[in-house]
């Protein structure tokens, strides 16, 4: 039995581990432990009551309740965003599978390792993740959660904190206790042996925004040339969400849903506040409609031999402007604007792309 107290601060998470078979959980090996803020991972039940007439009857009879099926588990998950380990997260969030630049890939002259993601398709993609929660008594109980897909995440960064990676799962199955005779899941996997997280977080003062500037893409990543800093950010935010078809469910698969898949296209928001500024740049494109390039940049420490840094990068070449940017006065405290973008796709560069250098060699 463990010596510390019983409660959230022994929460371990585990994961993702890729599925080779939707829905079925592999050996949980592989992966990595990561420090969340918070969770809120669930399986969720559904249940029919039989409403058939009897005389006499003054209530709902027991034996006509039937467990006839599962939503969704999932849930959302909160974290600080890794400065390690952050590789195995991006394939998911953006559907790299398979994709040549999402790779590690080691600068030969430092030592550090790269890689770029771009979106791709989900489908045939899914990963597991376990959480292990403490009981009063200081145990430590597994809940596993297969079939998993991200369907929303947004980073987000604010004066003075450390950014914030905000991802929401849907998952197929939650396997815990004895099972639910799941019945691609004959066994409720054990607890995975703990080790520390490693590595820091990035924060509000490595952040950089910058827009504007022309985009390029060649062999599958894109750049941006000559933008500018953007001035006085307050905080910011980027979600990308994928909308998935979670009523996927057909006889034969013992009430479990079957793989969702996209069923509408994607969302990129960047929402940010900022001070007013004399120039009015935001409000002369917002009122011409003008697309410019977001490049929000989160810069930390130098790694390999020193020239390459610890980073990550969110490039967004095809953004446009949009709600109401015209500021409004609410006292006398310093004139503000929300900024409001959605991002679209130029037809020639990625749409996002998120590039991450770390010493992580996997």
């Amino acid at each position: 039995m463990s010596t510390y107290p019983g409660s959230g601060i022994l929460t371990q998470f585990y994961g993702p581990v890729t599925e080779a078979t939707y829905g079925v959980v592999p050996t949980l090996t592989g992966s990595h432990f990561y420090a969340v803020k918070s969770e809120g991972l669930q399986g969720d039940k559904v249940t029919a009551q039989g409403e058939g007439i009897f005389s006499g009857a003054l209530h709902p009879l027991a034996a006509r309740r039937v467990l006839s099926g599962w939503n969704p588990a999932g849930g959302p998950v909160s974290l600080e965003l890794p400065t390690r380990n952050l590789q195995q997260w991006l394939f998911p969030m953006f559907g790299s599978y398979g994709q040549t630049p999402s790779a590690l890939t080691q600068d030969a002259s430092t030592g550090a390792y790269s890689a770029v993601h771009a979106p791709g398709a989900l489908q045939t993609h899914s990963f597991s993740l376990q959480k292990g929660l403490a009981t009063v008594d200081g145990t430590i109980e597994p809940l596993t959660y297969g079939g998993c897909k991200v369907s929303e995440w947004e980073l987000s960064v604010a004066k003075h904190g450390i950014a914030e990676l905000n991802l929401t799962v849907v998952a197929r199955n939650e396997l815990a206790g004895s099972g639910n005779s799941d019945p691609l899941n004959a066994s409720v996997p054990s607890l995975v042996s703990y080790s520390k997280p490693i590595g820091s977080v990035f924060h509000w003062a490595q952040a950089s925004l910058y827009t504007g500037g022309t985009c390029s893409t060649t062999s599958g990543v894109t750049t941006v040339s000559a933008p500018t800093l953007a001035g006085n950010i307050k905080s910011i935010s980027v979600k990308y969400t994928t909308p998935l078809d979670l009523d996927r469910y057909f006889l034969g698969q013992g009430g479990f849903m079957g793989e969702p898949v996209d069923n509408a296209v994607r969302q990129i928001e960047v929402s940010a506040e900022v001070e007013w500024l004399s120039a009015m740049a935001y409000q002369n494109a917002w009122s011409g409609d003008t697309a410019t390039a977001i490049e929000l940049a989160l810069v930390g420490p130098g790694i390999g031999s020193g020239s390459d840094h610890s980073s990550f990068t969110l490039l967004i070449p095809e953004m446009f402007l949009g709600g109401k940017p015209s500021p409004v006065v609410g006292g006398t405290q310093v004139i503000t604007q929300k900024l409001e973008y959605a991002g679209l796709d130029d037809g020639t560069n990625n749409v996002i792309q998120g590039t991450y250098w770390t010493t992580d060699v996997t």
